[in-house]
């Protein structure tokens, strides 16, 4: 396909020219149908006047020409619209119609050869406006196609022009001469809206090609979300699991060494676990967050108790840095979720601290119409403007390019936005450069008198004494040496362990046990399919009684934690201390029944279902 006339080359594309013609030929063969129906009646009527008038067998003979030619273009035309899209050659087909159309033109244009009406000025002008007006019209209809255009109209004005010059008089020369521009004027508009319907099919069918690019990308990005997804919950699950048996192996070890010369090396054996442990559960309360399965529980919260107990855990960090810690609630209460506003302030305030030389952390509230400011801010190095909108991504960290462990993961920011989201709290940053940072959540208001009793955060619970020693668990686990860590682990307590390997050796360890059996520890996911909620279903069911369940994972894809979550089972994410192992174990005992929270690293957590602040590296201005 020839380019249009004064445009600039564009790239080839093969393809792309293809769907131009094809829709140029669509639209060219569609509009001749009614097109054809038209000239047919003209050209009936043409014939008949010239007929009428002049009795010449000249007139017939043209009428004949003409009609064949209609008729040829007219069936060649419907076969085309006849034959489907898929199939339809669109580039045979425009030669084809060019072909027919140049028959059906040199037949127009032979009119005035065969019956010129030389002295009859009112047939004359009849020819020329009937020849005159088909040209024009046929401008409209076969624009959409280039040389459609020459082949029609030049034939056409062509004939006529030059029997008006055989004529050899002045008026008939003139009126040659008008003809002949009035083809150039016709000429130039064809080809103008031939350019611009080309240019405009182009630019459908780039942004048509260019949203499907984009589709594909998005899809693919949306597949390597996925992927990545997929890969960090399984590496995830995969570290965790030699990291949890570490954990209770290091138990064991440091409470044999205890006393002994030996004692300093598995202390900080266990320092490096509770550094790993600390990463992790940064990231999983990432994936709780994602997964949707912490609830949000809007109360009254005075802020004094908030605050007390934020002094409480941070405290000594302060002092130990030698910094300022100051915390002031006035009388005022928000209606926010107790927990979850504790967990955002904990990491505001930790990382404040972690990265505050010299001065100290102010927390303040401020009343802000029907709205409370809670501010935290710190004397620290402050943060650059260009940085501010990066600080809430997930491990980005200020001024920490070499990684340092000691500076944090880089998660805690990232878990603030996300329980701001849920709070749906505003969160606003302004930081000066070596003058310091300040955080604000605008919270709503609660109008509740200073007196009145501060509901319960729900931060903290009793342990409930349990007598160990009596005690026989079972637990199930496809590895190992989370099976062999977990046994030596408990057994430091005093219980009795058995252990299995999946859900047949479980099924014949509690028939033998029978009413002997005091409490179950599964892995969530196990060989062969199995999993921790399908065991304890057919375990009670083979008992026919609740035993106690703790189900333990290192899954922290979100579908497995809402999976978990909805189980209605005690759950614990790996890594898991010892301690906290016993603790829960000895609730779920004392409890007699499931208590359907979900534990993550202490005993502190219960309602977000979230590690304690002082187990997290927190979400301080320069570390996320």
């Amino acid at each position: 396909m020839a380019p249009a006339p004064g445009a600039s080359p564009a790239p080839h594309d093969d393809a792309l020219d293809r769907r131009i013609l094809r829709e140029q030929a669509d639209s060219l063969l569609g509009t001749s149908m009614a097109a054809s129906v038209g000239a047919f009646i003209t050209a009936l009527g043409f014939w008949g006047i010239f007929y009428y008038q002049t009795r010449q067998p000249a007139v017939l003979v043209w009428a004949a020409l003409l009609h064949v030619t209609q008729a040829v273009r007219f069936e060649g035309n419907r076969r085309y619209l006849k034959t489907p899209k898929a199939q339809r050659d669109p580039e045979g087909a425009a030669r084809w119609y060019c072909k027919a159309l140049t028959f059906n033109a040199l037949a127009w244009g032979a009119a005035p050869w065969f019956f010129f009406p030389t002295n009859n000025l009112p047939l004359m002008s009849l020819m020329m406006l009937i020849l005159l007006g088909m040209s024009s019209g046929g401008v409209a209809s076969l624009a959409p196609y280039r040389p459609a255009l020459f082949r029609f109209i030049v034939p056409v004005l062509a004939g006529l022009a030059a029997a008006l010059l055989w004529q050899r008089d002045a008026i008939h020369i003139f009126l040659a001469v008008c003809t002949l521009a009035y083809l150039y004027v016709n000429l130039k508009f064809g080809l103008q809206q031939n350019r611009l319907l080309t240019e405009a099919l182009r630019a459908r069918y780039e942004k048509e090609d260019l949203a499907q690019r984009l589709a594909e990308q998005v899809r693919m990005v949306e597949r390597a979300s996925l992927e990545k997804t997929r890969f960090f919950a399984s590496a995830s699950h995969d570290l965790r699991q030699p990291l949890h048996s570490l954990g209770l192996f290091g138990s064991a070890i440091a409470a044999r060494l205890a006393g002994t010369p030996d004692e300093p090396l598995a202390r900080n054996m266990m320092h490096c676990v509770d550094a790993l442990e600390a990463s992790f559960s940064s990231m999983l309360d990432v994936s709780k967050l994602d997964a949707g399965v912490v609830d949000v529980k809007p109360e009254p919260v005075a802020l004094a108790g908030v605050f007390k107990r934020l002094q409480a855990s941070l405290g000594r960090q302060a002092e130990a840095q030698g910094l300022a810690l100051r915390f002031k609630p006035g009388s005022k209460w928000v209606l926010a979720d107790a927990a979850l506003l504790e967990r955002m302030l904990g990491n505001l305030v930790h990382n404040a601290l972690k990265f505050t030389q010299q001065g100290g952390v102010a927390v303040v509230a401020r009343t802000r119409g029907a709205q409370v400011s809670v501010e935290v801010w710190d004397s620290g190095r402050g943060i650059e403007a260009r940085e501010v909108p990066r600080i809430f991504d997930e491990f980005y960290q200020v001024g920490n390019l070499e990684r340092d462990r000691s500076k944090g993961l880089g998660m805690g920011l990232a878990i603030v936005r996300r329980i701001a989201g849920l709070l749906n709290v505003p969160v606003q940053v302004q930081s000066r450069p070596a003058r310091g940072t300040v955080f604000k959540l605008l919270l709503p208001r609660a109008d509740l008198q200073a007196s009145a009793p501060p509901p319960q955060a729900g931060m903290s619970r009793a342990r409930a004494p349990w007598a160990m020693g009596s005690l026989r668990v079972l637990v199930v686990d496809d590895e190992e040496t989370v099976r062999t860590s977990t046994a030596a682990a408990l057994r430091l307590y005093g219980l009795q362990v058995d252990v299995a390997d999946g859900l047949q050796q479980a099924r014949d360890i509690a028939a033998r046990l029978g009413d002997g059996l005091a409490a179950l520890i599964t892995d969530f996911r196990l060989r062969n399919e199995e999993d921790g909620i399908e065991v304890a279903t057919q375990l009670r069911a083979l008992l026919g009684r609740d035993v106690p369940v703790l189900l333990v994972t290192g899954d922290t894809a979100p579908e497995r934690v809402r999976q978990a979550r909805q189980s209605g089972l005690r759950v614990l994410y790996k890594p898991v201390r010892v301690q906290d192992l016993v603790d829960a174990l000895g609730e779920q005992v004392a409890a007699g029944k499931i208590t359907g929270k979900i534990t993550g690293k202490g005993a502190e957590e219960e309602v977000a279902g979230l590690t304690p602040v002082a187990g997290e590296e927190g979400a301080g201005v320069r570390s996320l």
